[in-house]
């Protein structure tokens, strides 16, 4: 503690100051007199000086030594914050679970890097789980080095392993030799690959049962110069395999994954000779997953793959609740490949430029294939465009629709006003996304909005046998005969969005509906309107 006696004898109680001119004339010359009581005055004010710079000077390094034991006690309280803090708090098993989090979301070194920060979170960092998703880029150096090590770390954990393959690797047997004796501990194995030639080596090197395998993503962006294909066949059984994802030039072969219920595939681009997709190969790969839950089919490279209809067979999917097509126009025939009585969502998306006219065949591949499909709740239409016609045959067989998206599409009023009141189409509709679509008029959305209102204006109930239900969101981007007055009456009666839903909207990476200075122009000219509802404009 401070000993503060000393200071109190310091007087900082104001003086007063006589000035030099209240005792002599500044009118007149100085007399020798005036000039020896200046003199005197002056000596007076510097002596006066010296006391209160050495007061000065004793009151700095007082205020010195308080702001040090100030720093003192705020440094001593952010310790103990410290130590309060959830991270401190937390057990170690559960702090190793957020390693492990960290590194399955991208932070490959995230145990590394945990172990050298505390000696409680070096405890954390020491269980198995933590090191359990094993990055690994065969540019690197040193690739069988982090090997050991990782495995030394794991022990008998689950792993997670994603290996990056150049084409020239010479540390790859090494690698695989270290690898390939703990499979049964594999949970997720993603193998990217620059050509087939490689994937194969590797496939045909894992020879050992995978029973706790849940994932495998294989990645070949080209097939070899030889023109070998991927031969996923090889791969030893994976009982408990829900989820596949292939990106290569073919079609996929197998006969071992019957428990996949999500799968993914990628048609890459070929160096050798453009592959099509026959139905035949189409139907065969789909008929060995009869789990199957969730299925994309996508084109690298927009329009190279073709599409040859050989076969009128179609495979049963009983269980299939997504499909997710993006693809070029001419394939969406390959809808009437597949029967799918329990599917839920639908995705029709263009994987070329959108063409000036709706797609003929389109249309009527899309409406045949929903007759199939009667529990359908989401359909998504991106830059697939169908005749109107066409979408009338389609809202007759979606009475259990509750979701419409439509990109770049010709939809007219005149097909939306099939959808008004108790009696029209699709009565579960509630949510409509519509964006570049230039022929739909904003009034359209307002009356369809208000013919689904359980009440109207007055408050009178319109039918007590209304089976439609209300609109509970309407996005609009982008659309050019959407008016500023149309967002603001909609949005007195629904939810009004007029941005993408999120980072996982498909138009996000594309940068298509950003609309940044439509929104803001809307937040300029109708502020006072927009804070009315706010809560119902999605700006």
């Amino acid at each position: 503690m401070l000993d503060f006696g000393c200071y109190h004898d310091i007087d900082v109680s104001p003086t007063n100051v006589i000035s030099v001119t209240d005792r002599i004339s500044c009118l007149r010359e100085p007399t020798e007199d005036d000039m020896d009581l200046i003199h005197q005055m002056m000596l007076t004010d510097e002596e006066a000086i010296q006391v209160l710079q050495s007061k000065m000077s004793v009151l700095h390094s007082l205020l010195e030594r308080l702001r040090m034991q100030k720093k003192q006690h705020q440094e001593n309280i952010l310790r103990g914050r410290s130590l309060l803090t959830l991270a401190r708090r937390l057990p170690p098993e559960l702090l190793a679970r957020i390693f492990e989090m960290s590194a399955e979301s991208g932070w490959t070194r995230a145990p590394v890097i945990a172990s050298q920060v505390c000696s409680a979170w070096r405890k954390a960092a020491a269980f198995p789980r933590a090191w359990s998703h094993l990055f690994l880029d065969l540019r690197s150096g040193n690739s069988t080095g982090k090997v050991e090590f990782w495995l030394s770390k794991v022990q008998q954990a689950p792993l997670h392993i994603t290996l990056d393959i150049p084409l020239e690797s010479p540390s790859l047997e090494e690698v695989l030799g270290l690898l390939i004796p703990r499979c049964r501990q594999w949970h997720t194995l993603v193998i990217k690959s620059v050509d087939s030639a490689t994937m194969n080596r590797i496939l045909d090197r894992c020879s050992s049962p995978l029973p706790a395998l849940r994932q495998l993503n294989l990645t070949t962006d080209t097939e070899s110069s030889e023109g070998d294909l991927v031969n996923v066949s090889s791969l030893p059984h994976a009982p408990h395999l829900s989820r596949l994802l292939i990106k290569q030039p073919n079609l996929p072969r197998w006969s071992n994954f019957i428990g996949v219920t999500k799968l993914h595939v990628v048609l890459s681009s070929s160096r050798v000779s453009i592959h099509p997709i026959n139905a035949t190969e189409w139907i065969e790969m789909l008929q060995t997953l009869p789990e199957l839950r969730n299925l994309t089919l996508e084109f690298s490279i927009p329009g190279e793959h073709l599409y040859n209809a050989n076969t009128e067979r179609v495979v049963d999917l009983p269980h299939l609740e997504s499909l997710t097509l993006h693809v070029s126009p001419e394939v969406n025939s390959i809808l009437l490949t597949m029967r799918t009585p329990a599917l839920r969502q639908l995705h029709l998306r263009c994987s070329s430029d959108p063409l000036s006219r709706p797609h003929n065949s389109s249309g009527a591949h899309l409406y045949r294939f929903l007759e199939s499909s009667p529990c359908l709740q989401l359909l998504e239409l991106y830059d697939v465009d169908v005749e109107r016609p066409d979408f009338v045959r389609c809202f007759e067989h979606l009475p259990k629709l509750e979701e419409l998206r439509l990109h770049d599409s010709d939809i007219a009023d005149e097909q939306l006003q099939l959808l008004q009141g108790p009696n029209g189409f699709c009565p579960n509709l509630a949510r409509l996304d519509f964006r570049w679509c230039n022929y739909l008029t904003g009034s359209a959305l307002v009356n369809l909005a208000r013919s689904r209102l359980p009440l109207d204006e007055c408050g009178v109930r319109l039918s007590t046998t209304s089976q439609a239900r209300p609109v509970d969101e309407v996005a609009v981007i982008n659309c050019l005969h959407v008016k500023e007055q149309d967002v603001l009456d909609l949005a007195g009666m629904t939810v009004c969005r007029l941005l993408m839903r999120s980072d996982e909207d498909h138009c996000y990476g594309r940068g298509c509906c950003s609309n940044e200075r439509y929104r803001q122009r809307m937040r300029l000219r109708h502020n006072n309107k927009l804070s009315e509802n706010l809560s119902r404009i999605i700006l």
